[in-house]
């Protein structure tokens, strides 16, 4: 299958030492006019419209290399605290973002933009997944607390006549494993 021909931006053609020049340009916030300048001072006649139209798809690259490095960074800290669906969020909403910009792109073609829509699907599937394993958890933290105020109840009842001080001591454990629980969520 033949890829349809895509136009070459002017600067990707230039010396790659020039085109670095100007990606650090356009990185440090100088405007497309004083960029092209740059370029006519480098013997380079780019006009700023072409300057441009390469800054604007450069910075937007760059934009999304800088969040996936955030994003790796997150996912590679070890945090036990962090529950797993909301590093699955941060995933979804990262490719979400990603794919959305990919939609927009003029350079896509009809089968390409289908493929992304499709992932767009996939990640809404996640998603619902990932917020039926929060309910379960909320659920399921309802559940240890009622158990352990059922179990509070039954020492104080069991033990608090005889030894109120022991009975004291096991629901101040009680409660301080529920928390310590609660905390690991």
């Amino acid at each position: 299958m033949n890829e349809p021909n895509r136009s070459h931006s002017k600067i990707e053609k230039l010396p790659e030492a020039l085109k670095k020049e100007v990606e650090n340009k356009l990185l440090e916030g100088e405007t497309y006019e004083s960029i092209s300048d740059y370029l006519i001072e480098q013997g380079e006649d780019i006009h700023y419209s072409s300057v441009g139209r390469y800054g604007r798809k450069f910075l937007k690259k760059f934009e999304n290399v800088r969040i996936a490095k955030e994003f790796a960074k997150l996912l590679a800290e070890d945090n036990v605290d962090r529950p797993t669906t909301e590093l699955h969020e941060a995933n979804n909403m990262l490719m979400s973002q990603i794919i959305m910009e990919t939609l927009v792109d003029d350079e896509m073609d009809i089968k390409e933009k289908a493929d992304a829509a499709r992932s767009i699907a996939s990640l809404q599937r996640a998603q619902v997944s990932n917020e039926k394993l929060k309910m379960e958890a909320r659920k399921e933290s309802g559940a240890v607390h009622a158990a352990m105020n059922v179990l509070k109840n039954k020492v104080f009842k069991e033990i608090a006549a005889s030894h109120p001080d022991i009975a004291q001591a096991l629901i101040e454990l009680a409660e301080q494993t529920e928390e310590e629980l609660a905390n690991l969520k």
